[in-house]
């Protein structure tokens, strides 16, 4: 690979390192982890690909799993059992589902994924755009086509923003926490009210706050089964909060004093 390439991976570094945040957890390491997936039927595809990958993750000092399929059937059963992948590297022509058909099931539960398609033809391209491809990528894979992809892949990750990460029915889902409204708690319930519907898993809403707590969005706690988004909050009362979607929340009188605090100084951050 020419080198002015990798002095642009080595300058990009210190930013992609922080790709975790919207990332799994490495439990061992405390670190957090890209899952990077590669989907070829064809051995030695795959076999090539994982080098090339594990040589830009190691290039780029980032913390990262490679998983590699031989079926787009595979993949999803490993999606429904594990979760979700944040980059996913998948050949067109598989037998059995190909990719785009693949790519089509993953899209409609995950919004945040990145898929680069690789391909011996260009037949397929419009019938790919329904998925949202990050790019296509010609075989026979090689070093100066893959790496420089994926490396522009690592640093889309890093732009897309914070996600609120729960589980339901042992599959991982991921939402922008951007477009959460507020959290209800119900007995052992929580509801995620967001821009597009209602979402529930099972959670303390305290646990949920913690998590919150190290995203830069803000949210306030104004009773114990009510946890907002302070950027959806329409009016901010003594004891009621007014949503933009026209709800209204009791404020707790045990959250008050705590609710005026945290409001006035999230708006001297403003």
């Amino acid at each position: 690979m020419p080198e002015n390439v990798w002095v642009s991976y080595v300058a990009q570094s210190l930013m992609l390192r922080n790709l975790g945040d919207q990332a799994d957890t490495d439990e061992e390491t405390g670190m957090n982890m890209i899952k990077i997936g590669i989907c070829d039927d064809i051995a030695e595809e795959r076999e090539k690909q994982y080098r090339i990958v594990q040589d830009v993750i190691h290039r780029l000092c980032l913390n990262a799993e490679v998983q590699c399929f031989q079926s787009g059937e595979d993949l999803l059963i490993e999606i429904e059992q594990k979760g979700n992948f944040d980059i996913i590297l998948l050949d067109i022509e598989m037998g059995g589902m190909n990719g785009i058909e693949t790519a089509g099931v993953i899209r409609e539960r995950d919004y945040r994924v990145i898929f680069l398609f690789i391909s011996f033809y260009d037949t397929y391209c419009k019938a790919v755009i329904g998925v949202q491809p990050f790019a296509f990528i010609d075989k026979p894979v090689t070093e100066d086509g893959l790496g420089p992809i994926l490396s522009k892949a690592f640093q889309a990750l890093s732009e897309k923003g914070e996600v609120f990460e729960y589980t339901y029915k042992k599959v991982l889902y991921r939402i922008p926490i951007n477009n959460i409204r507020y959290f209800e708690s119900n007995k052992r319930e929580v509801i995620i009210h967001s821009t597009d519907g209602t979402r529930i898993f099972y959670k303390k809403l305290d646990e949920v706050e913690s998590r919150l707590e190290q995203t830069n969005v803000k949210f306030l706690r104004v009773s114990k089964s009510f946890l907002i988004n302070a950027n959806y909050a329409k009016e901010i009362r003594y004891e009621k909060v007014i949503m933009d979607d026209d709800r209204e929340i009791k404020i707790s009188s045990n959250y008050r004093d705590r609710i005026r605090k945290r409001y006035i100084e999230m708006q001297s951050l403003c």
